[in-house]
């Protein structure tokens, strides 16, 4: 019995020093690509892409002036969907840009960007372009 106790704990120790240190080697990929074999979507694609984005309520402009151009919002879509690291890598004017990346960072998981069939992390851009004009 007291042979067995030894090894029992010997057992134990050994699957748990193990288990530790398989955790510690496991680095997770940080990678982002530009390329890849099947881009990230919006659900339901760019028409519905389009129709969210023209549901986004502006903030209060200047309107005396026609309000013309294009803004371009850069992000990541994440291996599950997420949007991260967004922001305007083009744009209008402060307000604007923020309302665009605060409505975008609030979109629905986007269907990740595969490489090999396998969800990746992919750096991807949206151009809006924007055709406000004055009430006058």
């Amino acid at each position: 019995m007291k042979y067995l106790s030894v090894f029992g704990l010997i057992l134990a120790f050994v699957v748990f020093a193990q288990s530790k240190t398989t955790k510690a080697r496991i680095k997770p990929d940080t990678t982002v690509y530009t390329k890849v074999d099947e881009i990230p979507e919006f659900p339901g694609g760019l028409e519905k892409l389009g129709a969210y984005l023209s549901k986004m309520k502006m903030p209060a402009l200047d309107t005396t002036e026609n309000t013309q151009g294009r803004v371009i919002i850069q992000m990541i879509v994440e291996k599950d969907g997420r949007l991260t690291h967004v922001k305007a890598i083009r744009g209008r004017n402060s307000a604007m840009d923020k309302a665009y990346i605060e409505y975008i960072r609030r979109s629905p998981k986007w269907k990740p960007g595969l490489i090999h069939g396998k969800p990746v992390r992919v750096v991807y851009s949206i151009p809006i372009s924007i055709n406000f004009a004055s009430d006058e």
